[in-house]
């Protein structure tokens, strides 16, 4: 289990102050089993920021037909709450299950605006959640992009181009399996695989596992193989 002051939020701060922060919360961690839900957005708990410690976990949207959206794959480090998200819609349900067993650390919302000790640490972890709050907007105006695309096939190169562009390198590995792709890029498995099959035979790029390799620049605009090619 990574110590506090190794996760993002708690970045600058030494361990000792990471706890003597949780103890002015009056909070701590807390584990769950895999394929338990931790966390459910306006909940009768109230309005809370977690922090993964270990493990990870799925930010999922249950609409009102029943469809289910993974919104998020969280891990070590990762933060989710209602103070970091958009609003959603009353008639859906967003929760954070669970994918292995996890410790997450909570702390209450209405207390992270104010001290009334004025700690530094206080102050640091306000700052790192400013750029954490950056940081994910920044991925959402990405998924944004991919889901605009109208194929299947133009959110696998619009999602691999980015992706390529993040490593520098025409070779990177994805975050999650091939069935987590699917449901990050909103479309049916059977059918992105089959994508996947033709950008192979065309000679576009490799997949094995988690790892992809473009062959080709033709995916690629100019400003894009520069970008991916310059490692």
């Amino acid at each position: 289990m990574e110590k506090l002051s190794n996760l993002p939020l708690f970045a600058g701060m030494e361990e000792a102050g990471c706890q003597h922060m949780l103890e002015c919360f009056h909070t701590g961690p807390r584990s769950f089993r895999a394929g338990e839900t931790a966390y459910t957005y306006g909940g009768s708990s109230g309005r809370m920021l977690g922090i993964l410690q270990s493990g990870c976990a799925a930010l999922v949207k249950i609409d009102a037909d029943g469809g289910r959206t993974v919104l998020e794959r969280l891990g070590p480090g990762g933060v989710f709450g209602e103070l970091i998200a958009f609003a959603s819609l009353p008639c859906d349900s967003v929760t954070v299950v669970c994918e292995a067993d996890c410790v997450i650390v909570f702390l209450p919302q209405a207390q992270l605006a104010s001290c009334g000790k004025s700690c530094a640490c206080h102050r640091q972890l306000l700052e790192n959640l400013l750029s954490l709050i950056s940081q994910k907007a920044f991925a959402l105006s990405e998924r944004v992009e991919v889901l605009s695309c109208r194929s299947t096939r133009e959110k696998l190169l619009c999602y691999f181009r980015i992706r390529a562009g993040e490593e520098k390198s025409l070779s990177f590995s994805l975050p999650f399996t091939l069935s987590a792709l699917a449901e990050y890029l909103c479309v049916d498995r059977s059918a992105m695989m089959r994508e996947l099959k033709k950008l192979r035979e065309a000679g576009f790029l490799e997949v094995s596992g988690k790892q992809v390799r473009f062959l080709s620049d033709q995916p690629f605009g100019k400003a894009d193989l520069c970008a991916a090619s310059c490692k």
